[in-house]
């Protein structure tokens, strides 16, 4: 093989290896590390950087989680999360029913969920901040997922997206009859297949994208 072929071969594998295709699959190194002490929560972003929050004297810890860019602590008064891009904790109250029945929460390289029976509050590494959805009264469950800067909250009647990109969310209603087959999600994508339809979100995208399957 010439030298000028074998240049041009290491040009296109540098270049594909530089799209957004390969880069959304990149697997993300943990960089945040987080601690609760008697009296502080702490958080170590890259190795770099320390926050440190006061804990509450009859503050005790429910839940904690660290996984790519995202660390969270979640007590019985609050929500606290931090990203690599925070200057601080950032902390949500926990309404008082909230309290009595703790919530459920996702954590994916990006974005962190927490769902309880009046919202879902999710928090993710481009917006650093907190963005909560009321929940449908009357509309259990029946499906959730996370994976990399996608998240997925599904009822029986509507299913909603997250994304660690926008401080938002991306809700679809279900048809008349139409029931929930299998939910997926990927690194960028979230895949919802129903009786009647294959409905899909990007991380990129506001809006559901519908294929019929009749």
């Amino acid at each position: 093989m010439s030298v000028s072929r074998k240049r041009w071969l290491l040009w296109v594998v540098v270049l594909f290896m530089k799209t957004p295709w390969a880069m959304a699959y990149e697997e993300v190194e943990d960089l945040v590390d987080i601690f609760a002490t008697d009296s502080a929560f702490m958080a170590v972003v890259d190795g770099r950087r320390n926050f440190s929050e006061a804990k509450g004297s009859s503050e005790t810890v429910l839940w904690q989680g660290a996984k790519g860019e995202i660390g969270a602590f979640l007590t019985n008064q609050r929500l606290l999360a931090v990203s690599v891009r925070s200057g601080q904790w950032n902390t949500r109250a926990l309404k008082i029913i909230e309290k009595k029945a703790p919530p459920d929460m996702l954590i994916a390289a990006h974005l962190l969920i927490m769902l309880t029976g009046e919202r879902i509050v999710s928090f993710g590494t481009q917006t650093d901040g907190f963005f909560q959805t009321r929940m449908p009264i009357g509309e259990p469950v029946v499906a959730t997922s996370s994976e990399g800067r996608v998240a997925a909250v599904v009822t029986q009647a509507r299913a909603f997206g997250f994304s660690s990109y926008r401080r938002g969310v991306a809700e679809i209603r279900f048809r008349l009859k139409e029931r929930v087959v299998s939910l997926k999600t990927t690194y960028t994508k979230i895949t919802l297949q129903t009786s009647q339809r294959l409905i899909t979100l990007k991380a990129e995208d506001a809006v559901w994208r519908q294929f019929d399957l009749k």
